[in-house]
C-alpha cells in the first residue's frame, strides 16, 4: 500500500536530515579545518569587508576571528581600518600609513590575489606581536554580503534608534526605522555600513557585532540545515577564500553547535590621533597585548593576582554593575563591597539569571576611560576576559559578570574587614 502524501512528507523530513548528515560526514572527512577541530588546534581567520572606490580596493572592515575548539570560545577582534602602521620611507615619506591604505597598496603591487592577502596577513600578524598566526581568510565585498544574507533568508535585528544617511557620490541611501526588522541582504548591508557622526566607527563595529550575533542565532535554528548547500554556494561563488567546499561545510556545522555565551567581541584599543590633518587610530599597545593574551589563552581566563593588584585603588571613580552568574550565594554582594573600597561605584548588583563558566569584564561606554577602568578592575579581580559591548542605556562604565571560575581576590582577614 502506498503512503499518502501527508505520511510521505512526515517521514521524508527525518530521512532527508539523515541524508544530509551522511553527506556532511562524507564531505568533511578530508577537510583540514575539520581535522583542526578534532585535534583541538586553534583556528584563526581574517575577515575583510572590502569595497572598490576610485580604482582602488579598500578594506572597510578588518576582523580577526579566532576559534578555540577545546573550550568552544570564539573571539572576534575588530581592528580599526584607520590604525596607524609603520612603513618604509620609500613607501611613504611620513613613515606610516593607515591599515586600509596598506591593504590597497599591496593590492596594487602584488602579483596575485593570493600574494596580496598573504602579505597583508603578515602585516596583521606583526601588528599582533607575531603571537597569532593567521591560517585562513575571507574577503567579502558588498555583493557577497547581500547574497549570503539572502541565502539564509535574512536576519532578525532590533534597531534601537533610526539610521538615516545620504551619500549621493556613493549612491548610498540609508533610512532604517526603529523596531524589529527581518533584514534581507540590501537592508542588512546598509545597517552594517551606517556610521553616525557621534560614535563613528566604534558605533558601526557595535552594529556589525550585533549582526554577527543574529547570524549565529540563525545558524542555530533547525531550518538552516536545508539552506546550508545554498549558503556554501553563495560563499564559494562570491567570496575570496582559501577554504574549500568541505572546509566551509565543517565551519557551518561547528557554528550550529556553538554557544553564544562563548562569543567574545573586542576592539583593538587606542584613541584618534591627528597627523598632518589626517585622523589615525593610535593603538594602545598594552591594551592590545592584553587582548592577544585573552585570545590565545581562552582556556585559562582567570590568572593569579599579584599582591599589588589586590591592594590597588583606582585614581578616579568609575561606575559598575556586578552580576552573579556563578551560582554561589552572596558572591555579587561580597565583590561589590570589595570594589567599593577601591573607588568602583557599584550602582547595582544581583543575580545574572543564567550560569556562566567564565568571569567577564564588559566595557559599556567604549571610551578610553571606561576601557582603562575595565582593565584595572580586571587586574583587581584576576580576570583578563575583558571585552567591549557598548550600551549607554545602562548608565555605567563597566559590567562585572562573575562566572564559575571566579577566585575571590580577598584573603580571609581582608574579607572579614570588608564585611
Amino acid at each position: 500500500m502506498k503512503n499518502s502524501p501527508g505520511k510521505l512528507s512526515i517521514f521524508s523530513v527525518p530521512a532527508f536530515l539523515i541524508f544530509l548528515g551522511l553527506c556532511y560526514i562524507a564531505l568533511t572527512a578530508f577537510s583540514p579545518v575539520k581535522r583542526q577541530v578534532i585535534s583541538g588546534d586553534r583556528i584563526n581567520i581574517v575577515l575583510l569587508g572590502v569595497s572598490d572606490f576610485d580604482y582602488a580596493r579598500i578594506a572597510e572592515v578588518i576582523k580577526l576571528v579566532s576559534y578555540e575548539p577545546r573550550t568552544g570560545f570564539l573571539d572576534v577582534v575588530s581592528i580599526p581600518r584607520d590604525t596607524r602602521i609603520s612603513v618604509p620611507s620609500a613607501v611613504s615619506w611620513r613613515g606610516f600609513q593607515k591599515l586600509n591604505e596598506v591593504y590597497s597598496r599591496l593590492g596594487r603591487t602584488s602579483s596575485s590575489k593570493k600574494q596580496h592577502i598573504e602579505e597583508f596577513n603578515k602585516v596583521l600578524e606583526n601588528l599582533l606581536n607575531d603571537r597569532i598566526s593567521i591560517d585562513h581568510y575571507f574577503v567579502v565585498d558588498y555583493r557577497a554580503f547581500t547574497d549570503f544574507v539572502d541565502a539564509i533568508d535574512g536576519v532578525r535585528i532590533e534597531v534601537n534608534s533610526p539610521k538615516y544617511y545620504v551619500d549621493r557620490a556613493q549612491d548610498l541611501y540609508i533610512d532604517i526605522s526603529t523596531g524589529i526588522h527581518i533584514m534581507e541582504g540590501e537592508e542588512a548591508l546598509k545597517y552594517v555600513r551606517y556610521r553616525d557622526r557621534i560614535r563613528g566607527d566604534i558605533g558601526r563595529q557595535v552594529r556589525q557585532h550585533k549582526f554577527l550575533h543574529s547570524v549565529f542565532d540563525k545558524f542555530k535554528s533547525p531550518e538552516i540545515i536545508t539552506k546550508i548547500p545554498s549558503v556554501i554556494k553563495a560563499v564559494l561563488e562570491n567570496v575570496e577564500t582559501d577554504l574549500k567546499f568541505q572546509d566551509i561545510a565543517a565551519i557551518a556545522d561547528e557554528i550550529r553547535s556553538f554557544k553564544l555565551e562563548n562569543f567574545r567581541v573586542q576592539q583593538v584599543p587606542g584613541e584618534p590621533d591627528m597627523r598632518w590633518g589626517i585622523s589615525y587610530w593610535e593603538i594602545d599597545r598594552r591594551g592590545l597585548d592584553e587582548i592577544v593574551e585573552v585570545v590565545i589563552n581562552s582556556q585559562e581566563i582567570n590568572l593569579p593576582i599579584p599582591a599589588a593588584d589586590r591592594r590597588r585603588r583606582l585614581s578616579r571613580v568609575i561606575t559598575a554593575e556586578v552580576w552573579n552568574a556563578s551560582g554561589r550565594v552572596g558572591i555579587a554582594r561580597d565583590t561589590t563591597r570589595y570594589l567599593r573600597e577601591r573607588n568602583v561605584d557599584v550602582v547595582r548588583y544581583g543575580n545574572y539569571g543564567v550560569r556562566r563558566t567564565h568571569t567577564q569584564i564588559i566595557s559599556r561606554r567604549g571610551d578610553r576611560s571606561a576601557e582603562q577602568g575595565a582593565r584595572e578592575v580586571g587586574a583587581m579581580l584576576g580576570c583578563r576576559n575583558i571585552s567591549t559591548d557598548i550600551d549607554t542605556s545602562r548608565m555605567v562604565d563597566i559590567n562585572v559578570v562573575i562566572g564559575e571560575d571566579f577566585n575571590p581576590p580577598w584573603g580571609s582577614d581582608e574579607f572579614s574587614a570588608i564585611r
